[in-house]
């Protein structure tokens, strides 16, 4: 697939545009010239994609990504025509018709009885059509021999919003890790490249709404939606900075013993007071978090810079100081960082940079989180920074605001409690208090961290709502998370870390939504052998499917 930029012309540019055109991003008549419209627009389709590099160039992600689009509103319309018309589709007939396959997929996954990530490819094979067989059991339609996809299928299909068992069988763990076994063999899963940690952005079901993350987190104030508090655990108020709050050592029993470090922070809103409950396994234990532990300079520095520039932080760079090359929007690092966009080692050297603003690591972690172990963050990721002497300026008056202050070395010893609260302070700042918030941190700031922290490449809350069948009865969904994964040699152990926060309005019954709102840490670490990458892939996608079954049931006994 060729890069298309501005100076390419011809029938690719073409198609490009009326694509554009049908996508609502560009305003005009596809000439097959690309020009600075096509190119303005192409930047317009990237800015809500933030994990595409926003350079105006149709690469071949980006083409991806806008055909992908177009599948999604091909799709749609392709179904509903379908459920309105009189004529049954066979099989072989529905194979033909990716658009119309692409949407029963999508549909399937939504409703928890089909797989998402690569497997949403508009092939309706015999995965497909055993979904779709399973949809119309569950929903009491007859199967007819030889099947066959109905106008009253589709129309079902359209209409049906959650199927209630698909839920209460997630309670078999066994079966949930099964699935997910079976996943990765479909997409071809291996120790290089994982079905779940890596799965990336782009297959999210939630994809399209990344960039409104900060919006969505601001209508917990608005809207007065509620949250419950299961009556079997215990909630107080969310600790001040520099506080570590009461963790139950025992609330995460029900996890599998593969959880080696767990910690879970449950919110309550009421429309006026967060209440939290906190729940651990081996929660305060120090241990290497790997890459989750990246979110500590993105926030570390947003802190800082927040001090001095406390309204706009779109205008900030990152730079060498004695060099223009290789500088950085700074939101555009965050989101190399969490992302992995560009050359696979880019986000540790980008992440060692920024922790060269800061000569106290640890000491900033314990005093954010009150963590009074003795917490070892060097914070380098194997690599050397990007930028030796790094300095943060402000573009629009050359002011330097941050200056080098020392070396990242080391390695990266944590709690999973650190990361959670670290998480916490992120998701719930607009509803804390001064004593209780990031100091410093301005909204811009906030945002680009959100943003940022919107396109990590693993997906396991993704999933799991997509598992639990829960997909279209969630609003608002704001997922928030960064991986962990490495192996230790000196060890002989393969590990992954996942941190995160997420929140939604919960519809299951329409008629009393629930403001579900939790962060959360865990951590696996098994030997290494052959085939470890995909079992501690799966055991943190099975937990994390656990978690969020347990709070969307309330079901904590």
């Amino acid at each position: 697939m060729a890069r298309l930029s501005r100076g390419s012309s011809g029938a690719e540019v073409c198609s490009l545009q009326e694509k554009l055109i049908q996508l609502g991003f560009l305003n005009a008549t596809a000439t097959g010239n690309f020009g600075p419209m096509t190119e303005a627009a192409v930047k317009a389709f990237q800015a809500q994609h933030p994990w595409l590099v926003p350079d105006g160039a149709a690469d071949s992600q980006t083409l991806s990504e806008i055909d992908d689009a177009i599948s999604v509103v091909d799709g749609e319309a392709a179904l509903q025509e379908f459920a309105a018309g009189g004529q049954s589709l066979a099989m072989k007939s529905l194979r033909k018709d990716a658009n119309l396959s692409f949407a029963i997929q999508r549909r399937l996954r939504a409703l928890g009885l089909y797989p998402g990530g690569k497997l949403i490819d508009g092939d309706f094979g015999p995965g497909s059509q055993a979904a779709l067989e399973a949809f119309c059991d569950q929903v009491g339609l007859d199967i007819s021999t030889p099947f066959q996809l109905t106008p009253i299928v589709a129309e079902k299909l359209l209409i049906t919003q959650q199927i209630p068992s698909v839920l209460d069988n997630a309670q078999n763990t066994d079966g949930i890790t099964t699935a997910f076994n079976t996943f990765e063999e479909a997409v071809g899963a291996d120790d290089a490249e994982l079905g779940l940690l890596d799965m990336g952005a782009q297959y999210s079901p939630f994809k399209a709404t990344i960039y409104q993350g900060p919006e969505f987190l601001a209508k917990t104030l608005s809207e007065g939606v509620t949250s419950c508090s299961p009556e079997t655990l215990s909630f107080s108020n969310y600790p001040n900075l520099g506080t570590q709050p009461t963790i139950d050592p025992n609330g995460l029993d029900f996890l599998s013993s593969d959880i080696t470090e767990a910690c879970l922070c449950l919110g309550n809103f009421d429309g006026e007071q967060l209440t939290t409950s906190w729940l651990g396994r081996r929660p305060l234990d120090l241990v290497e978090c790997w890459s989750s532990t990246k979110i500590v300079p993105i926030l570390n520095v947003l802190c800082k810079v927040g001090k001095r520039v406390p309204e706009d932080a779109s205008d900030l760079i990152l730079k060498n100081t004695d060099s223009e090359k290789g500088q950085s929007e700074l939101l555009n690092a965050f989101v190399d960082i969490c992302a992995y966009r560009g050359e696979d080692h880019r986000s540790n050297a980008l992440s060692a940079t920024l922790n060269a603003f800061e000569s106290d690591r640890a000491g900033w972690i314990k005093r954010q989180t009150g963590n009074s172990k003795p917490i070892q963050f060097g914070g380098r990721y194997g690599f050397d920074a990007i930028m030796k002497v790094p300095e943060i300026c402000d573009r629009s008056n050359d002011n330097t605001l941050l200056n080098f202050q020392s070396t990242a070395i080391g390695g990266n010893s944590v709690s999973v409690y650190d990361l959670t609260r670290l998480m916490s302070l992120v998701g719930w700042h607009g509803l804390l208090s001064k004593p209780q918030k990031l100091a410093g941190i301005s909204n811009s700031g906030l945002e680009q961290a959100i943003i940022a922290l919107g396109t990590d490449t693993a997906r396991y809350i993704d999933v799991a709502i997509s598992t639990l069948g829960l997909e279209r009865v969630l609003e608002s969904v704001v997922v928030l998370s960064k991986l962990g994964f490495g192996g230790s040699q000196t060890r002989n152990v393969t590990e992954i870390v996942y941190t995160a926060f997420a929140q939604f309005i919960d519809k299951q019954d329409p008629s009393q939504p629930k403001l579900r709102s939790f962060a959360f840490t865990l951590r696996t670490s098994q030997p290494t052998g052959e085939g470890v990458g995909i079992q501690v892939d799966t055991t943190i996608a099975t937990a994390v499917t656990e978690i969020v079954r347990r709070i969307v049931t309330e079901d904590f006994s």
